[in-house]
């Protein structure tokens, strides 16, 4: 006579199954954060590298026209009004891709980057040549890109920056009455 209780299980029992189910949930949300780090520290990276790439350029124009972008004087921080270039590909006062068509710069040979992609949270690269240094102790001029949280024209800690110069302009280029 066969019992019932004494036939061999094949198979998983619920119990088992949703063990298998929480521990996959677990290792896969582990994973994914674990992603997300990798992948916030490879779009950090890249808009370092662009702010660099920038920079040079930045440099190259300014040692061929003794002007930064925005007219800025090349090697000096300048606190003009409205010299920021907040989009390098749109602003004509840039100096990057094209000269400027209201305001030559003189002996431009550019242009001085093939193109300047959008930072990769989709904001356009400027530059800022009174920009406040994240300590907050010293204005510099920059090639900024806003971060992570996209705000412009704020200087934040999610900012990525890299600065051309501290050095600030002498008082005779200002207009002082």
């Amino acid at each position: 006579m066969n019992n019932v209780f004494n036939k061999k299980r094949r198979g998983f029992t619920l119990v088992e199954l949703m063990i298998v189910v929480v521990i996959i949930g677990i290792l896969s949300s582990l994973a994914i954060a674990r992603y997300k780090r990798v992948v916030d520290r490879a779009r950090i990276a890249e808009a370092t590298l662009w702010c660099n790439r920038i920079a040079k350029a930045i440099e190259t124009m300014g040692a061929e026209t003794g002007e930064w972008p925005g007219h800025t004087p090349a090697g000096f921080v300048c606190a003009w009004p409205h010299n920021e270039v907040f989009d390098f590909n749109t602003d004509t006062r840039g100096g990057m891709l094209h000269d400027d068509p209201d305001e030559s710069y003189p002996g431009w040979a550019g242009p001085y980057l093939s193109r300047i992609p959008v930072d990769p949270w989709g904001s356009p690269y400027c530059w800022d040549s009174d920009y406040l240094s994240p300590d907050g102790h010293e204005w510099v001029a920059a090639v900024v890109s806003w971060g992570p949280n996209k705000i412009k024209h704020r200087y934040d800690e999610d900012n990525i920056i890299v600065i051309l110069s501290v050095e600030e302009l002498p008082d005779e280029y200002y207009d002082v009455d």
